[in-house]
């Protein structure tokens, strides 16, 4: 029987009613995690005293146990834990030698990246055998990672903006293999596909084959003209127990170069058509740097090397590709600062030459052709400069060259009241380069064996002939765990008569954007099977040099349009071996006239603050694609869908502003309580790809027209671009609903739902209002687009068949509007109740 409650017992209630002090609870709390922190300490020294007590204790191990490992096969963990256990041993064990060799087992399992980490390591000791010596057996625990991994996404940086698909499928066969699918579409990268397929040799992580392919189409506007590219590669990695790296391969590739601009130039001209490149190459990589995006101690150095058509190889190129990249960084003390002071002075060089070789058992070199080169200039290659604007031009376009150096130097500052742990700094920096096509001593391509080596002699002193181009500027840089940010003041002080600086910000992107593995197919990359090389220079990555190739013989005659041969089509233009070229064939030009003035332009510091600019130079924002005035036209357009729409509104298909309104539709739902960033951007993809293969069906063919024949050089121009239309009607791909045009469609036709979203900040959407309001959007969204895609895919009598697909698109997101805005739980409820 309970007794009944004292005076003192009455306000028991009342008291646990009251809220405790936020101090007392804290206080007690770090008084148990002290208790709690001693009590460990205190385990692991006396697991420490038991170790060392017992190190030299003899024992064996019995058998090992790997949990969790249900989707890796039993063949491939016996070939690591075998050699562990003392029936494959000729001696016993000591205590630390078996403590030593199961952490390596595991450590071992762990770099197979098949297993989160850590991998959880347990001890059991199992009875003893005839000879008394204890036995121990081994429990490996751990959760396999997912096997497969879809990621979706943007990229916008470096004047580029594009949307990737990436799946990674991992121990496709239980062996830690991995299979990696990735797509891309942008606007330089028209589109790419990549399919890679590694797999470690034996059970060794350190040991792994690659096989690949790949099938691209890059917009190369720096030399007026686009790529297509198929082909493949495979390579054998392997790492020293020293740390070094070494990759070995073989690559064969089919290039066209095509969709030539009108004002191509004529060395872009004599290299356009077909070309196939077949080439082993070898790399050799030492990385002792801290960090490879922001390294504040440590050294880096990589050699690269590749040789295409030479003997058995085959191909119509033939070259020895030869490159070295260094680097070097130095933490600065500060007196005063006990441990890091997050200053560090970093910096690089890199240099590289192509010689030319014979083509099978011919004598005479293959001089390099245009996409065989080397290219220099940009935001993440050497600041200051213009997109590969250094080197040698013929007229406005980047023709490459065949020698090269570049280096740099900065200093890397924390950002006051941030502090040195985060990964965000302030630079100064001073970068420089110099690209030489080859020459002879005489100014003139070589067109022997023995010319070829006077040549490259020449040419590499050359390079210490005056002094390179050089830009300076300050800077913020943010490294992020995939990629390096960079926002940079460049001002140029040493330009060369051709060569293309650039005075103000630049923003620069150092990686690789699309994926690893994805990055060296692009421009600003190694060169093709070579994994993309750290980030060297701090001007990220290094050269631009795609695949190589040479023309058919067919096509090396031609020179212009189907016109008489072009003397100049198998070789550069004549001058300006050092300086860049001022035009076709005009005389070499040293450094301009006086330090800090080039074409009208003064470099020095103190027009930093100008606002005068090259002659003819066009806004930065133009530059960029952005065009504020066709971005107000279409946002009328939507918002008044019952106007007539002009069939050539997006005749520019800029994605500025598509782009702006999914990030503002994402960034309303943010507000209003829901991240669903990740599910827009995947819906927005691959429904805008879905929607563009449908509708371009749909849409009409254009007029046919006989396809230009390389071999017929009457009928032969090598900078058209074959349509789908060229070759039949059945099974057309629309020729004006291109794959931006329908993105720049569906973006910008989602403003109704933006303003949707906007409206469920400040009210709930679950409510009878929410559906009426989101249903008149979808209606809004649909009929504008609709009209739209009828207007510029020239498709009559099909809308309400157009709008069908297109409903379909922005019901969802419509739905993602209602389930995120501030709900009144109506529609929870009723769920519930059901």
């Amino acid at each position: 029987m309970s007794s009944p409650l004292s005076a003192d017992d009455e306000d028991i209630f009342a008291r646990l009613q009251q809220r405790a002090d936020p101090k007392v609870l804290n206080e007690q709390q770090q008084a148990v995690d002290e208790r709690v922190r001693a009590i460990y300490q205190k385990a692991q020294t006396r697991l420490g005293e038991l170790l060392d007590q017992n190190s030299t204790l003899p024992c064996t191990i019995s058998s090992v146990e790997v949990h969790g490992a249900r989707n890796t096969r039993r063949g491939f963990l016996e070939r690591i834990f075998d050699p562990l256990l003392s029936s494959n041993q000729d001696r016993p064990y000591t205590l630390s030698e078996a403590l030593r060799e199961v952490s390596a087992r595991a450590d071992k399992l762990n770099r197979f990246d098949i297993f989160q980490q850590p991998v959880s390591v347990y001890l059991d000791q199992s009875e003893v055998d005839g000879s008394g010596i204890p036995s121990i057996k081994v429990h490996l625990s751990g959760k396999e990672r997912s096997r497969v991994l879809l990621k979706t996404g943007t990229d916008l940086g470096n004047a580029e903006g594009s949307a990737y698909g990436n799946l990674l499928w991992r121990n496709v066969f239980g062996g830690a293999e991995n299979l990696n699918l990735n797509a891309s579409l942008g606007t330089r990268t028209r589109s790419a596909y990549q399919a890679t397929f590694d797999t470690p040799v034996l059970s060794n992580p350190d040991i792994r084959l690659e096989l690949g392919g790949i099938a691209s189409s890059t917009q190369k506007s720096w030399a007026s003209h686009e790529e297509v590219l198929r082909g493949g590669w495979s390579k054998f990695r392997w790492a020293s127990p020293s740390g070094q790296q070494h990759e070995f391969g073989y690559n064969g590739f089919w290039r066209q170069m095509t969709g030539l601009a009108e004002n191509a130039s004529p060395t872009v001209r004599a290299d356009a058509g077909d070309s196939v490149k077949s080439s082993v190459f070898h790399s050799w990589t030492k990385d002792r740097r801290d960090s490879p995006l922001l390294p504040s101690r440590g050294y880096y150095a990589k050699l690269f090397n590749e040789v295409a058509g030479w003997g058995p190889l085959k191909g119509d190129v033939s070259f020895w590709k030869s490159e070295i990249e260094t680097q070097a960084a130095v933490p600065i003390p500060i007196p005063g600062i006990k441990g890091d002071s997050g200053i560090s002075l970093t910096t690089g060089f890199r240099a590289g030459l192509l010689y030319p070789l014979g083509l099978d058992s011919d004598s005479k070199p293959q001089l390099s052709r245009t996409n065989d080169r080397f290219l220099l200039g940009g935001p993440t290659d050497v600041r200051g400069f213009r997109l590969c604007g250094l080197g040698p031009h013929d007229g406005a376009d980047a023709v490459g060259g065949d020698v090269y150096a570049a280096g740099s130097a900065n200093l890397l500052f924390p950002l006051p009241r941030v502090g040195a742990e985060k990964p965000l700094r302030l630079q100064a920096f001073v970068n420089g380069g110099r690209l030489l096509s080859l020459r002879t001593a005489d100014k003139n391509a070589p067109t022997s064996g023995a010319e070829v080596q006077n040549a490259m002699a020449s040419t590499v002193s050359e390079l210490t002939n005056g002094l390179p181009s050089i830009a300076a500027g300050v800077g913020l840089v943010y490294a992020h765990p995939v990629a390096r940010f960079e926002l940079n003041f460049s001002l140029p002080l040493v330009l060369r008569k051709g060569e293309e600086g650039r005075k103000g910000l630049q923003f620069g992107i150092g990686i690789n954007f699309l994926l690893a593995a994805m990055a060296q197919y692009y421009p600003q990359q190694q060169p093709y099977g070579v994994q993309s090389s750290a980030q060297n220079l701090q001007f990220y990555p290094s050269s631009y040099t795609s695949v190589s190739g040479h023309t058919t013989p067919s096509q090396a005659s031609y020179g212009g349009f189907g016109g008489a041969p072009n003397p100049a089509s198998q070789a550069y233009p004549v001058g300006g071996v050092g300086g860049g070229y001022g035009g076709f064939g005009s005389p070499s030009a040293g450094v301009s006239g006086r330090m800090g003035e080039q074409g009208g332009l003064r470099t020095g510091w103190l027009a930093a603050f100008g606002t005068e600019g090259y002659d003819g130079e066009p806004p930065l924002l133009e530059e960029l694609g952005v065009n504020f005035e066709h971005i107000r036209t279409k946002t009328l357009t939507v918002l008044n869908p019952f106007a007539r729409i002009d069939q050539h509104l997006m005749d520019d298909s800029d994605l500025y502003g598509a782009l702006l309104y999914i990030v503002l539709y994402g960034t309303f739902l943010l507000l209003s309580g829901k991240v669903f960033y990740g599910y827009i951007y995947g819906v927005a993809v691959f429904g805008t790809v879905a929607l563009h293969l449908i509708l371009s069906l749909m849409s009409p063919a254009l007029d046919t027209a006989p396809v230009p024949n390389a071999a017929d050089p009457a009928n032969y121009s090598p900078h058209h671009k074959p349509t789908m239309s060229d070759s039949s009607a059945a099974g057309h791909f629309s020729a004006t609903l291109t794959f931006p045009r329908s993105a720049s469609v569906l973006g910008y036709c989602f403003l109704p739902l933006v303003l949707t979203s906007l409206v469920g900040i400040l009210i709930p959407m679950d409510t009878l209002f929410g559906y009426l309001l989101t249903t008149a959007a979808v209606g809004w969204c649909t009929y504008s687009s609709s009209g739209m895609f009828c207007a510029v895919a020239r498709m009559r009598g099909m809308r309400g068949l157009v709008a069908y697909p297109l409903a379909l698109f922005y019901v969802v997101f419509g739905i993602m509007g209602i389930f995120s805005s501030r709900g009144s739980g109506t529609l929870a409820a009723k769920t519930g109740a059901a």
